[in-house]
């Protein structure tokens, strides 16, 4: 891809996202999102691969479709109200309709099944481009309109989507469909307190991001693309695997690690709000994400692979990007937890 064509697209997709959070009109967001959507296409199919094709267009329909069903909603609600402000959404069908397609947008279960194959189907940082930056926009709309949710159907969406996380992720040998599990558990995290405290879920999808691009980068520098090929990064770079192992745990959620505080926090909300049942489902849900981390972290720092030298620690890193990127955010993801009482 030459550099134009890279500016073109890159400049679409950061200001279609950017406009979408500074937006309250149902017309200009929608056109956002399809702007937003066609420039994705060419990165996600730019391996020139069958696969990354069949990605480009799973995503392609997935992400039209929802964008369509949000235009046929903000319509209803304008023939019936006569407004197009996003603040103003009274009718609760077409607020109904609006969060299904937001959630499809997100891969919120049961909407979730087209992000492990198009995360698969393409390179590894285009795919954290799509389980990170893609979701701000469905997100902020989710944010703006929060007041009229559903939370019913929020919490149920939530319970599942951990759920779906979580056992989809148990037989899988690939890193970025695990990555893509792990992204569908998250996001039932953020939707659980949408509707009651959204500064929650924003504090959640912040730790979830600075969790996964270091992960993302440590993959695509060690060029790990299965379970597998993470058995050999502490022989090739100890101290890649010490990132990436206190990544992964922060990602899973457990103590004193920054990951623990979202969950920690959406638990004493709900608890707190009389929702023992709901709280219980998904802290038990979430253990079936925790035993997938806890094998990729036993992988990649307590198995020993075959040796390819004669000598038992290389020390070298194969390739010398994002060290400084990938060293802050692991120490941000790491560190958080004491800042919990002023959140």
């Amino acid at each position: 891809m030459n550099l134009t064509s890279w500016l073109i697209i890159t400049t679409s997709i950061i200001l279609s996202t950017t406009m979408i959070t500074s937006t309250t009109h149902w017309l200009m967001t929608w056109v956002c999102l399809e702007i937003n959507t066609l420039s994705m296409i060419p990165l996600i199919s730019k391996p020139n691969h069958p696969r990354a094709t069949e990605a480009a267009t799973k995503y392609y329909l997935t992400q039209t479709m929802a964008s369509t069903t949000i235009l046929f909603a903000a319509t209803t609600n304008a023939l019936s109200t006569s407004n197009w402000d996003m603040h103003l959404m009274t009718e609760p069908v077409a607020m109904t309709i609006t969060t299904m397609a937001l959630m499809m947008k997100m891969a919120a279960a049961p909407f979730h099944f087209w992000l492990p194959d198009v995360s698969q189907g393409t390179t590894t940082l285009t795919t954290l481009t799509i389980l990170t930056w893609q979701k701000i926009a469905p997100l902020t709309i989710m944010l703006t309109t929060h007041n009229k949710t559903n939370i019913t159907l929020m919490l149920l969406s939530a319970t599942l989507s951990i759920t779906a996380g979580g056992l989809g992720s148990l037989n899988q040998t690939q890193l970025r469909k695990l990555m893509a599990f792990s992204s569908i558990a998250h996001t039932g995290w953020m939707m659980a307190t949408m509707t009651m405290a959204p500064n929650i879920s924003m504090l959640t999808f912040t730790i979830y991001i600075t969790a996964t691009i270091p992960m993302f980068l440590l993959m695509n520098t060690t060029n790990s693309m299965t379970i597998k090929d993470i058995g050999t990064m502490w022989t090739n770079s100890p101290h890649i695997m010490m990132i990436s192992l206190t990544t992964i745990l922060s990602l899973g959620g457990l103590p004193p690690l920054s990951g623990f505080m979202p969950k920690w926090l959406i638990l004493n909300n709900m608890t707190s709000m009389n929702m023992i049942v709901e709280a219980t489902l998904m802290a038990m849900t979430s253990l079936l994400s925790l035993y997938v981390y806890m094998r990729l972290m036993y992988m990649s720092s307590m198995t020993l692979p075959p040796h390819t030298t004669l000598m038992p620690l290389k020390w070298r890193t194969p390739n010398k990007k994002h060290q400084m990127a990938t060293s802050t955010m692991a120490m941000i993801t790491t560190l958080l937890l004491p800042l919990s009482p002023n959140m």
